[in-house]
């Protein structure tokens, strides 16, 4: 497993920051005057960075990018969004981010030529769980609770379709740009 430089791991950290306030803050509008937010279209994202940075990089350095980047995210989010949604949001990403990366680790280990399956499972498993965590603490006495099972299956379900859409970058920038190993 190659080191992580200095560089990439301050860029990633602040990249994984930048998405976790945006998300924070277009969780506040809903698409369409439906159930389901923009932020469901923005989180995705984060997923994808630290996948593809654990494919990359030891679990311990990703680990290590995941805390910083959400420390460097708590107060941008406090600012762009209400109070609750940002702690809401720091909660449910710190259990989430970090069961993605044990789970991908884990898969990684059990089934390591089956790259789409450590990337998909992680990403869903964490997702549902994120969910569940952000909109009960989020909205629990915020809004009735049909609507936020209303809002919480929207979300979960454009998380999970975006999680098969990210498949093919996963693939182009974690393992097709993987130097291969060659045996001599």
């Amino acid at each position: 497993m190659k080191q992580m430089s200095k560089a990439t791991f301050i860029l990633s950290a602040c990249l994984f920051a930048g998405i976790v306030v945006l998300a924070n803050f277009t969780v506040q509008f809903s698409v369409l005057n439906t159930p389901l937010t923009y932020g469901a279209l923005t989180y995705p994202l984060s997923f994808l960075l630290m996948d593809i940075l654990s494919e990359k990089y030891s679990k311990a350095q990703v680990l290590k990018t995941l805390w910083l980047g959400l420390l460097l995210a708590f107060v941008p989010s406090l600012l762009a969004s209400e109070p609750r949604i940002a702690i809401a949001s720091v909660c449910a990403f710190f259990v989430s981010q970090n069961l993605d990366i044990h789970i991908f680790f884990y898969l990684k280990n059990r089934f390591p030529n089956l790259w789409w399956l450590r990337n998909n499972a992680s990403t869903m498993i964490s997702q549902f769980i994120d969910t569940m965590i952000f909109f009960h603490i989020a909205f629990l006495f915020i809004y009735p609770w049909e609507h936020i099972v209303a809002m919480l299956l929207a979300d979960f379900s454009m998380k999970a379709f975006l999680s098969l859409c990210d498949t093919p970058l996963f693939y182009a920038f974690a393992i097709r740009t993987k130097p291969k190993i060659t045996k001599s």
